[in-house]
């Protein structure tokens, strides 16, 4: 079986990035995808992709800018679906200039976008999983803005701190109706927007390909996580750190997590080992999965 076998998700920013590459990985593990963005032929590509892997996949055009916008998106989606097992609020927009020189109008879209999107969406698909006994909710913020403070970034910044707070709060609130809330801090990730902050100027020492992103929101989406993973709040940019250096340091041959643990305590530094301590059904989860 399938580690989504049957799940219906509803993925926003799903015609490209990360939103992409998670959809496919969902599909790839016998989910049923919606995707969502504002750009159509994005979309129709993603679900031709989708559909691939012998699974439905819809697109749903809608701008998330507009709170009427995921209004309409939740309508749309529930004339073809009955009920919506995970969802992935992950659409977002960037900025790389100054409180100064950022206009107005462009942070309020902003804000709309990677926050009050969020919220709706959520406030509108809530009451169905509550209803059906249980959901899954994944919310895409950042490090920047819950670990690091850069200039220049002051809205973004604010709006993923507020989706980190957002998703801890909603886990505290729904977490007994058997509804898990986890948040994932992306790194380098080589999306459009990466592209976009090059070009304004930006600096990343590495660029990191969305399909490596993607097994951790299916882990978080799966059975596999269901024991811990509650409110969690995972460092993707350290996760994949702590891969890397795993699988450069012990090669091919397989370990079992516990051993794992103790050939790498001096390796890693003092954080990354915590981590790797505490999270270690996904380490374990992220050091065998095979993409489909």
């Amino acid at each position: 079986m399938k580690l989504l076998d049957g799940k219906i998700a509803l993925i926003t920013g799903g015609g490209r990035g990360i939103g992409k590459a998670t959809a496919l990985e969902f599909a790839k593990n016998g989910a049923n995808v919606v995707v969502v963005s504002r750009t159509e032929n994005e979309l129709n590509q993603t679900v031709k992709e989708i559909e691939n892997y012998g699974v439905k996949g819809i697109a749903i055009p809608a701008d998330l800018s507009r709170v009427d916008g995921a209004k309409d998106l939740v309508n749309k989606y529930y004339k073809t679906f009955e009920r919506c097992d995970i969802l992935v609020n992950n659409a977002g927009m960037t900025h790389f200039a100054s409180v100064v020189d950022y206009p107005l109008e462009k942070a309020v879209k902003l804000f709309n976008v990677n926050l009050i999107s969020y919220y709706v969406m959520i406030k509108l698909i809530l009451p169905g999983m509550l209803e059906q006994g249980g959901g899954n909710i994944l919310l895409t913020s950042s490090p920047q803005g819950t670990i690091y403070f850069s200039s220049h970034k002051v809205a973004y910044s604010a709006s993923k701190a507020a989706v980190m707070a957002m998703g801890k709060c909603l886990q505290n609130e729904v977490g007994r109706q058997n509804v898990r809330v986890n948040v994932i801090l992306p790194g380098a990730i080589h999306t459009q927007m990466m592209e976009n902050l090059i070009e304004w100027g930006q600096n990343f020492p590495e660029k990191v390909p969305p399909e490596k992103i993607a097994p951790l929101y299916l882990f978080l989406a799966s059975e596999s996580s269901k024991r811990k993973y509650k409110g969690k709040v995972i460092n993707q940019l350290m996760l994949n750190e702590i891969v890397n250096t795993i699988q450069t340091e012990l090669g091919s041959k397989e370990y079992k997590i516990r051993e794992i643990i103790d050939l790498m305590k001096d390796t890693l530094n003092k954080d990354q080992h915590t981590m790797l301590r505490k999270n270690q059904e996904l380490f374990e989860f992220m050091l065998n999965y095979k993409t489909i």
